[in-house]
């Protein structure tokens, strides 16, 4: 069943990985090991009014050492009248807060960088966790 209130945020995480030699299949599942973690301290609360799904999309290495991830947030926004720069700027300084309190510092050997690319109702049904 499709929830109209749920939005589809895709964003674009660009990241100095800790470890360059892993394979896609182990730093995508590292990223969204890395996302449960923070989702379930409850970073990125600001974001969301409930329950988050996260899907790393792909994982490309457009230059030596950063590799960017195309990664999708499925959820209900705490504030849907937020500008799409606003929300932006809001995912910029969730990813801050998580960095700060210590989250993705296994996959990420600086600090990332997080831009949303698009965001848009979710029209798909979409399982989220619970």
């Amino acid at each position: 069943m499709t929830n109209p209130s749920l939005t589809r945020h895709e964003l674009q995480l660009d990241v100095l990985e800790r470890d360059v030699h892993l394979g896609n299949r182990a730093a995508t599942a590292l990223l969204r090991s890395e996302f449960a973690l923070a989702i379930n301290a409850s970073q990125f609360s600001r974001l969301s009014r409930g329950e988050i799904a996260v899907d790393v999309r792909s994982r490309e290495i457009p230059q030596d050492g950063v590799s960017r991830y195309l990664v999708a947030l499925v959820l209900e926004e705490r504030t849907p009248q937020m500008t799409h720069e606003q929300v932006g700027e809001l995912v910029r300084r969730e990813f801050q807060r998580a960095l700060n309190a210590s989250y993705f510092l296994r996959i990420s050997a600086a600090d990332l960088r997080a831009t949303l690319v698009s965001r848009a109702p979710a029209l798909a049904a979409v399982a989220l966790p619970g």
